[in-house]
């Protein structure tokens, strides 16, 4: 893979993994009964799915993914 095209992946992955941000800051809500908690949750899943990424198969579902990795921090 060259540079721009892991670029183009990393910029691509991001957009796709905001999307999905208000549904997963309410899932977090929702199980950790506390706003402050639940914003660390989402701020960890964010990191791992980050890092996680190269793992991420492009076209797969980034919303269960992510709710995945939130249920599994929780």
């Amino acid at each position: 893979m060259t540079s721009s095209e892991s670029t183009s992946r990393d910029r691509d992955f991001k957009a796709e993994l905001v999307a999905v941000l208000p549904r997963l800051r309410a899932f977090a809500r929702s199980l950790a009964g506390d706003a402050s908690r639940a914003d660390d949750l989402v701020q960890e899943t964010m990191l791992k799915a980050w890092g996680a990424r190269n793992s991420y198969v492009v076209g797969a579902n980034m919303r269960a993914w992510a709710f995945m990795i939130l249920r599994n921090k929780f």
